[in-house]
This record gives structure tokens, sequence and C-alpha cells, in this order.
């Protein structure tokens, strides 16, 4: 289950690599459309960690996660639910700190995430230690 942690990490960390070098290339679409696939891809990541996260210790952790989560989705969602309402100023506002609290969101998770495998790699090997001497 490390293992699959780890590509799973690694794999992301590749998709923040790939999205931030677009930016010369596709300036910010190349940043909209990879963080559109890291958000989706860290969603999916964190429900089937988020088991983990808890029995870790990690519970505050994932919690925040999740709340800020639900909140850069309520404010994407103010834009589309009041688009007719709201002058173009205003979307644009919420459009950029919907995306720059992503970004954040992005990197909080990576780092939380890479906490939890450390623990769980170390968990492992204390566990084949012990073992090991009896």
């Amino acid at each position: 289950m490390i293992l699959m942690r780890k590509i799973d990490y690694y794999g992301q960390l590749i998709l923040i690599s790939c999205m931030l070098l677009s930016i010369p290339i596709f300036y910010f679409f190349g940043v909209g459309a990879g963080l559109f696939f890291l958000g989706c891809w860290q969603i999916i990541s964190a429900l089937a960690n988020t088991p983990a996260f808890v029995h870790s210790g990690h519970k505050k952790k994932i919690t925040i996660y999740w709340i800020l989560c639900i909140a850069d989705l309520l404010l994407i969602a103010v834009i589309f639910l009041f688009e007719h309402a709201l002058t173009e100023n205003v979307i644009l506002v919420i459009f950029w700190i919907a995306i720059g609290t992503a970004v954040f969101i992005a990197v909080y998770y990576l780092r939380i995430y890479h906490r939890l495998i450390e623990l769980l790699s170390l968990r492992d090997e204390l566990d084949g230690l012990t073992k090991s001497k009896h």
C-alpha cells in the first residue's frame, strides 16, 4: 500500500511540475487545466486516504483540507449561481481568489500526504524490526 501511495504522491508532484513548466508556453491556460486535473486527482486521493489520515493521528490536518476544499468549491459555485447578479470585476476577484486558494490547497495536501507516507513507512519499518527480533 505504501508503494501505491508513493506512486500517487510522485504523480501529483510530476503534474504540478508540468503545470508550472507550462506557464511560458500556455500561460495560465496550462495552469488552469493542470490545476483542474490535480484538484480532481487530489480529491480522489484524499477520499481514499482519509481513513489512513484519521488512524495515524492526522485527523485535524485532513479535516482542514476538506474544509478548505468545500470553501473553495463554494466560491466557484457562487460565480456560477450568481453570474448574472454580479459585475464582471466581482466575478474576476472571486475567480482569482478561488484559483489562488486552490493552489494553496494543492500544496497543503501534498505536504500532509508526504508526512502520512513517511509516518506509515516508518511504522512498517518498525513493525518489521520488532517482528524479526522474536
